[in-house]
């Protein structure tokens, strides 16, 4: 297995079939769904994707806006590569943690938070109108939950990660 980082549209054109159909498929059932319309707006409006390859597969990948430093948006494993993806993802994710920031909700929460020590860096639901631009409601008890809109729906999110402020 190796990891690869690219940062420019024609190193993702190599890629993007593979990571178009993970992502499709690992998006399909979260609420709001996936926020690109298509692989060409995947590669247009996203400045960074890190991908874990096995025998000329991807089998897991993050992908990145860069905002407030590298944010990640999305990302999503082979299911068909079984613990080897989710492994792949988590070592991702762990080392993306030192140095970028995510917002979460549903699964994806729950597998950063609880399997990839996310939890050391959530970030106070105070901060988080001022990082993301956007209008949330902070009544969660715990503060660090959030609820804000998400294509037309009212999502629970939580940020985690190292912004640059």
């Amino acid at each position: 297995m190796r990891t690869l980082t690219l940062n420019t549209p024609e190193q993702m054109q190599k890629y993007q079939a593979q990571v178009w159909s993970l992502l499709v498929e690992s998006y399909r059932k979260v609420a709001g769904g996936l926020h690109f319309d298509s692989v060409s707006e995947l590669v247009s409006n996203t400045q960074r994707w890190r991908l874990v390859i096995r025998h000329k597969q991807v089998i897991a990948v993050t992908i990145f806006k860069a905002k407030r430093g590298w944010k990640l948006v999305a990302m999503a494993t082979a299911r068909t590569a079984g613990s080897r993806a989710k492994n792949a993802l988590k070592r991702l994710i762990e080392s993306d943690l030192l140095k970028s920031w995510m917002e979460l909700s549903e699964r994806a929460e729950t597998f950063v938070l609880q399997h990839c020590g996310g939890h050391r860096y959530l970030i106070h639901a105070s901060l988080v109108a001022n990082l993301l631009g956007k209008h949330i409601q902070a009544n969660n008890p715990d503060g660090f939950h959030y609820q804000r809109q998400v294509a037309g729906q009212v999502k629970a999110k939580v940020l985690v990660g190292t912004p640059q402020w």
